[in-house]
């Protein structure tokens, strides 16, 4: 019995689709981080689009997605790849540019949301006191220094003496009188952009609380039950879980931001910027969740050149 056509032609993109995509990771410089999720995000869509097809077909599939944020990020994606690999892109560098200004919409729509139903960073901070151990540590670096999951997947050494280790690391000494508590993180999100990073913090509960835990050297503070480093996807998972209301890292930032903004705590704002590794347009744009319509006069020079940019790009 002969296969039939449609069969043969599914079989044959999926057949180029492999080709295509190994010769995209191969050529493209990014971090192994967005590399991995480049190769997750476009094996899906294989399923769905000819990579090397007509840019009408591609957009056909991308208009489909309901999500605009699901559907501008695998626009990118794919867009990323035909421009690596040379295929024409006109019409979807155009389509790109619309569902900016649809995700400004949709981001609007949540903002108005999230601002009635988040908590205020009192509260947030309340619920962080009644907390301890491995919980403190974690919410604490969250709500005070706006890092990411990744970024406290960290490794206790007594002291940091290779800052070369691409291992997020903290230290501090169980038996000091003043307390001193050093992260060193360089795996994360933006780590290419911004470089490694360095936090010290001089907190006495906070010293308590990790003093608490009698962290062996080079164990690891959240570590699996066989002793290991937990992969990313399992970070994730313990972080929301482990978070306050099971918020997660990123709307404790929002919470954060929305408190820097109201008490026009604008330094503190930019500290967030390098702790997080996050522009300052960005932390504007997607961490503000009042989303307020403040003109560049009425903010500081830096944050209002950052949102002119951020506005000028959508």
């Amino acid at each position: 019995m002969d296969t039939p056509v449609y069969m043969t032609e599914l079989k044959m993109s999926a057949n180029t689709n492999a080709s295509i995509l190994k010769e995209f990771m191969e050529m493209v410089d990014v971090s192994p981080t967005t590399l991995k999720n480049y190769r997750v995000k476009l094996e899906a869509m294989s399923k769905h689009i000819d990579f090397a097809g007509t840019e009408d077909s591609i957009l056909d599939f991308l208009k489909k997605i309901p999500n605009p944020n699901t559907k501008s990020n695998k626009t990118s994606i794919v867009l990323k790849l035909r421009d690596v690999l040379g295929y024409p892109t006109d019409k979807l560098v155009e389509y790109r540019n619309q569902t900016k200004e649809e995700v400004v919409r949709h981001r609007r729509a949540k903002a108005t949301e999230n601002a009635n139903s988040l908590m205020d960073y009192k509260e947030l901070m309340e619920h962080i006191d009644g907390m301890s151990g491995r919980d403190y540590f974690l919410n604490f670096m969250f709500a005070t220094y706006g890092v990411r999951n990744q970024d406290v997947n960290v490794k206790y050494v007594r002291n940091i003496t290779d800052k070369n280790s691409t291992e997020n690391l903290v230290s501090f000494n169980p038996s000091a009188k003043k307390p001193k508590v050093t992260l060193h993180i360089s795996d994360y999100k933006t780590s290419r952009t911004y470089g490694p990073k360095t936090i010290t913090i001089k907190d006495q509960r906070l010293f308590d609380e990790l003093k608490s835990l009698n962290l062996k050297n080079n164990q690891y503070v959240f570590a699996t039950k066989e002793g290991k480093k937990p992969t990313m996807v399992h970070m994730n998972v313990l972080a929301k879980r482990r978070s306050v209301k099971q918020y997660g890292e990123g709307r404790i930032a929002k919470i954060l931001v929305k408190h820097l903004l109201d008490n026009k705590l604008f330094n503190k704002l930019g500290d967030v910027s390098e702790y997080r590794g996050t522009a300052l347009s960005t932390l504007y744009t997607s961490y503000n969740v009042l989303d307020n319509d403040d003109t560049p006069q009425s903010l500081p020079p830096a944050i209002a050149e950052s949102k002119e940019s951020s506005d000028s790009s959508m």
